[in-house]
């Protein structure tokens, strides 16, 4: 038999696989492509708050994984497919021309590619929640919130792993962190599954002083956060350009931390998905922190 691991301190994980560092979005997404190439694109809500329902709060409990992505099957292929002149156009390069819907769908988020339908369906295991917002949060829109998460991770990680720098740091508002530029520079991040997604979600409700601290006070309106958790032991494999390979997972018993704040957009590729406007990992924000405290996960 092994022998079990004690669990770490909470304060001793390392950042949530270094990908939601202290990311800030100004909430303001990417300007739409011209009119040749998709048309234009929504603004994320600047209070990034669910609308209130009378709902009575949900119980913790267990929600089962995302088993379906609410992907349009018409909108990904068989296979990674690449986007002609994508690449070069959002490095500075002319705007490609003749594109399919798919490929305009895509492009607009900043993909270079369409990918493999396969590879964005979402296989999260389940997740302990806790809805700890008194009501303002339906549990209908919690669940879908839990099922948008887990297409977020399955996103980025099929960017970390297809050099898709421009569409993780579009999932992320506009803003770059650790990942976006490990990707940008050559690497790819590959996650065992427990890595990927967290193991727990709690919702709460945060004051408009909290919100806009979590914020740098782009937005200064009461709402809901969520606060989530990946718990070891897993791997979180970095490999770098020059195939210098470094394993950012957790231990057996260590936890990672983040509270998120979200809102969703909308777009023919992915249908309503969730956008993280801005993120802390534990120990970078005493805001974060405190509201970490209050949750207790």
């Amino acid at each position: 038999m092994g022998i079990r691991l004690p669990s770490l301190p909470k304060t001793s994980a390392p950042p949530r696989l270094a990908r939601s560092r202290r990311w800030l979005a100004t909430l303001t997404l990417l300007a739409s492509l011209a009119a040749g190439c998709g048309g234009g694109q929504a603004t994320a809500s600047p209070s990034a708050t669910p609308p209130k329902t009378s709902s009575t709060a949900q119980a913790a409990g267990t929600t089962p994984s995302a088993s379906a992505s609410a992907t349009p099957t018409s909108y990904c292929d068989a296979q990674d497919t690449t986007i002609p002149g994508a690449a070069a156009y959002l490095t500075g390069g002319p705007q490609p021309s003749t594109l399919t819907a798919v490929q305009q769908a895509w492009l607009q988020m900043q993909s270079s590619m369409v990918p493999a339908c396969s590879e964005i369906v979402p296989d999260a295991p389940p997740v302990t929640t806790q809805n700890l917002t008194n009501g303002e949060l339906s549990s209908a829109d919690f669940q879908t919130w839990v099922t948008e998460d887990a297409e977020w991770w399955t996103l980025v990680e099929w960017a970390g792993q297809h050099d898709q720098a421009s569409f993780i740091t579009y999932l992320q508002g506009g803003s770059g962190n650790t990942l976006t530029s490990f990707v940008r520079a050559g690497g790819k991040v590959v996650d065992s599954q427990i890595c990927e997604f967290p193991e727990k979600a709690d919702a709460v409700s945060i004051t408009a002083e909290q919100m806009s601290a979590l914020t740098d006070n782009v937005s200064q309106t009461a709402g809901v956060v969520y606060v989530i958790a990946a718990v070891g032991p897993c791997t979180s494999v970095w490999t770098a350009d020059d195939g210098t390979v470094t394993d950012k997972g957790l231990s057996a018993g260590q936890e990672s931390i983040e509270v998120d704040v979200t809102t969703t957009e909308s777009n023919a590729a992915l249908g309503q998905f969730e956008i993280k406007t801005a993120g802390w990992d534990q120990g970078d924000s005493a805001a974060a922190d405190a509201i970490m405290e209050q949750v207790g996960i």
